[in-house]
């Protein structure tokens, strides 16, 4: 029962996205599917409550925002268009258009595809390119850096649980990293190769702002710095060159508050997911049913994933049990960060489908051929 509750809450929120084309009523949609099968009233209240109480949420919300800031002073300032100018001289579109949201993959900030959602978009419509072509584009190779890259926590949770180091473990993934990314090339833009052209300094000017962006990931990666802190010091770093455009990009950033109230329910959704136990009621399930262990492996961190949308949770949901049963933790891994990819609830897609107006099950269709691929690598290479 839990598990046809939880996948007739996804079609429930993927309806009534595609319908309304609004995430917030998808979402609301979605917890009340939840709330009609498992209704508790005490749980109900936390998990509007206990958002409240919660460091991380503000820790989202302060991040979140300060993305939002930084993308319209970059729109604001002419910074946008002078960074995707000087991309486009250095490679071409496409390639600019994948190479900017791998970039930022490197940072594991949450919402990280927004930072790069407005200026593929500047170089997408200048070429004619449709919304759902520069939104998959943006949304796969920002995660495709998340297969492999050992900053991410999910990462640490998982070698917690299991058991193994840090370092072989992500080093055995780069090649999964490498395979997810030229098919993902070769399917968004066929066989034709990168190409970097010849240009002068002058046309590299506006790479400028890529400074703060690698700032950033130092301080996230070198100092162990919340996200919200880097990304604060960063972007207050840069209106001291762009003091004219703060006030205007103060006001642009917070009328963003529906986006707000949206990560305040996604808070709301995860919550009463845990307070009904509901994720854990689907590991017994589908444990009962006695399934192969290496479909166990991969039924269950996707269906955790896609329902509450965070790698970490998926991982830390089912790990334990699956640990038991012998699971190889590389397809483990691999399957939680599938489910969130494919998950209606997870922050990046809901940030930039927002952005894009693009239909989600569009999206979810176009990298499902790139996941099976990219799982049948892990399966070849470091499962049998």
């Amino acid at each position: 029962m839990s598990v046809a509750t939880i996948i007739c809450s996804l079609i429930i929120l993927i309806i009534i996205q595609r319908i309304t084309k609004n995430i917030i009523l998808a979402i609301l949609g979605a917890v009340g599917t939840i709330i009609l099968f498992r209704f508790d009233l005490h749980a109900l209240v936390n998990a509007f409550v206990f958002p409240l109480k919660d460091p991380d949420l503000y820790k989202l919300l302060g991040t979140v925002f300060f993305i939002y800031l930084f993308s319209s002073a970059l729109d604001i300032s002419g910074d946008a268009k002078r960074f995707a100018t000087s991309s486009k001289a250095l490679f071409d579109d496409r390639t600019s258009m994948a190479f900017m949201p791998m970039m930022i993959g490197f940072l594991p900030m949450p919402g990280g595809a927004m930072f790069t959602a407005p200026i593929v978009k500047m170089i997408g419509d200048d070429e004619g390119f449709s919304n759902d072509y520069m939104m998959v584009v943006n949304y796969w190779f920002r995660h495709v850096v998340e297969l492999f890259w050992p900053v991410y926590p999910a990462f640490y949770i998982l070698t917690a649980l299991v058991g193994i180091e840090l370092a072989p473990f992500s080093i055995s993934l780069i090649p999964i990293f490498l395979i997810a990314t030229l098919s993902g090339w070769i399917l968004f833009n066929g066989f034709r190769l990168p190409k970097v052209k010849k240009t002068t300094s002058k046309e590299l000017k506006g790479l400028w702002i890529v400074f703060f962006v690698v700032l950033t990931g130092i301080m996230i990666l070198v100092f162990n710095m919340e996200g919200y802190i880097a990304l604060g010091i960063n972007i207050g770093g840069y209106f001291l060159f762009r003091k004219r455009c703060f006030i205007e990009s103060l006001v642009k950033a917070f009328k963003k508050w529906d986006v707000f109230l949206l990560l305040f329910l996604f808070f709301v959704y995860k919550y009463y997911l845990t307070e009904v136990n509901l994720t854990g009621d689907i590991a017994v399930e589908l444990d009962r049913i006695g399934l192969n262990i290496h479909l166990l492996t991969i039924i269950l961190p996707l269906l955790i994933g896609m329902s509450t949308g965070i790698t970490q949770s998926a991982v830390g949901i089912t790990a334990p049990l699956l640990i038991t049963l012998g699971a190889n933790p590389a397809m483990m891994y691999f399957a939680a960060v599938a489910g969130v990819l494919l998950s209606p609830v997870h922050l990046c897609i809901v940030l930039t489908g927002n952005f894009y107006k693009s239909d989600l099950m569009k999206v979810f269709l176009k990298i499902l051929p790139l996941l099976f691929i990219t799982g049948l690598s892990v399966y070849l290479l470091l499962v049998i």
